[in-house]
């Protein structure tokens, strides 16, 4: 992430997920460092907060990170766990302590999440508009981007085809509302 963001001249924040206990070096091509959850952002980070969540299956943990930037705009991302037969339960847990971070995090400024959340239904809380890769080739309908509908205008999705992943690509662009004066 710290090259991506210096090539880039984005700001970042990283929070590694552990595996079996332990963080789990990245792997073809080794020597990039650790596993995890990273927000990028243009502009400046203010704070930022990440955590895991209560509820856990096997043995990669799974956590949400969000940062506050300095326009007051929170950006969160998050990997929950996948949806099998005992994982389901942890999922549906997951999901709900994500629409209760989020709703945090929106009732302080525009909120704007993008992850892979495992699962075809929303864990966006009920004021935020939803956009899915459903029309990808690979993995389709589990990867969200939410944003709170009072401060972003439509947005708009689409689906660049990928390799080397489970998932394409989801591109989703909003833009903010101008402020209300």
């Amino acid at each position: 992430m710290a090259r991506i963001a210096a090539e880039t001249g984005y700001e970042f924040r990283f929070s590694a997920v552990n595996y079996r206990g332990a963080p789990l070096s990245c792997a073809k091509p080794g020597g990039r460092g650790v596993f995890g959850n990273a927000v990028l952002t243009k502009t400046h980070i203010a704070s930022s907060a990440d955590a895991p969540y209560v509820a856990q299956n096997g043995v990669e943990e799974r956590r949400w990170i969000c940062v506050t930037t300095t326009e007051q705009v929170n950006v969160c991302t998050s990997h929950l766990t996948t949806a099998g037969t005992d994982a389901g339960t942890a999922n549906t847990a997951q999901c709900g302590e994500l629409t209760a971070v989020l709703q945090r995090f929106a009732n302080d400024g525009p909120t704007i999440f993008a992850g892979d959340v495992n699962r075809l239904d929303s864990c966006a809380p009920d004021t935020f508009w939803n956009e899915t890769d459903a029309a990808a080739t690979q993995a389709r309908g589990i990867q969200h981007v939410y944003g709170t509908a009072r401060s972003f205008k439509k947005p708009v999705a689409e689906i660049e085809p990928a390799t080397y992943t489970d998932h394409d690509v989801l591109l989703v662009r909003a833009r903010l509302k101008p402020p209300r004066l």
